[in-house]
């Protein structure tokens, strides 16, 4: 018993938990340059599918444990937590996303008493959140506005495709995502120097926290407060550097949002 005790994994007590949801690029695009109706649309459908993933959340994967050693798995009666709406990247780019801050404890159904969160539930269903998420995401954006969303290939092939809105320009979406650049660049100078160092490229346990050396090593300081009119015109001067001009802008978003259907491969 002395022996699995030392041998236990050591846990941290924290106070609770920051949920981030974060829509495509292709989303955060569409917003940026819509007028307000439109962009008050892409906020509602947002809000809505993060709506669904809590759910999911809460459903799935919101469990405590009680009894000796923690022996019992208990529902609980739900996530307690606040939303917050970000606009930007700390790149300054923009990137609509919401983070969840949520608490630590939780009551239990049979007898009301509150205790901590199951995290070991929690964490294993944090990408099945995400991808309830993203589904639910498109879904919403779709029935409300008709946008559609296709897988476009990775310049990594060992990497999923991503699904972004069909008509806005690629190179646009490249343009705002300076700060993912910068971590995969980083990124890559990290694995050189552990296979240098190693002789053999790192594991994907390995991979995951270079990843996450990079996104610290890479981390801005956080910008000056602008205003949402500050923040769009910015955008707009950049779009229309990238694209052409505001004609060019009008364009794409309507081509966004009267997509043309797939073609189909009719059997004879």
């Amino acid at each position: 018993g002395w022996i699995a005790k030392l041998s236990r994994r050591q846990t941290t007590a924290v106070a609770g938990f920051d949920l981030t949801f974060s829509p495509v690029k292709s989303v955060s695009t569409l917003w940026a340059l819509a007028d307000s109706g439109l962009a008050a649309h892409i906020e509602k459908a947002h809000h809505a599918a993060v709506d669904d993933a809590l759910r999911f959340i809460e459903r799935s994967a919101l469990f405590t444990r009680t009894g000796r050693n923690g022996v019992r798995q208990v529902e609980v009666r739900g996530l307690v937590a606040a939303a917050f709406l970000h606009r930007d990247s700390r790149a300054g780019d923009p990137d609509l996303h919401t983070h969840v801050a949520a608490a630590n404890k939780v009551q239990t159904v049979a007898d009301g008493r509150w205790l901590s969160v199951d995290s070991r539930v929690l964490h294993k269903a944090i990408t099945a959140a995400s991808e309830t998420y993203n589904t639910a995401l498109e879904a919403h954006l779709g029935a409300a506005l008709g946008v559609r969303f296709e897988a476009r290939p990775q310049p990594d092939p060992r990497k999923r495709p991503v699904r972004e809105i069909v008509g806005l320009s690629p190179a646009l979406l490249d343009r705002w995502s300076s700060r993912r650049h910068r971590i995969v660049a980083r990124q890559g100078e990290l694995a050189a120097q552990f296979q240098a160092d190693h002789g053999r490229p790192p594991t994907p346990v390995e991979a995951i926290a270079l990843a996450q050396q990079a996104t610290l090593e890479t981390r801005e300081a956080k910008h000056e407060p602008r205003s949402l009119a500050e923040q769009r015109a910015t955008w707009h001067t950049q779009a229309a550097h990238v694209l052409g001009d505001e004609n060019a802008i009008r364009a794409m978003i309507h081509e966004a949002l009267h997509p043309r259907r797939p073609e189909q491969n009719l059997v004879t």
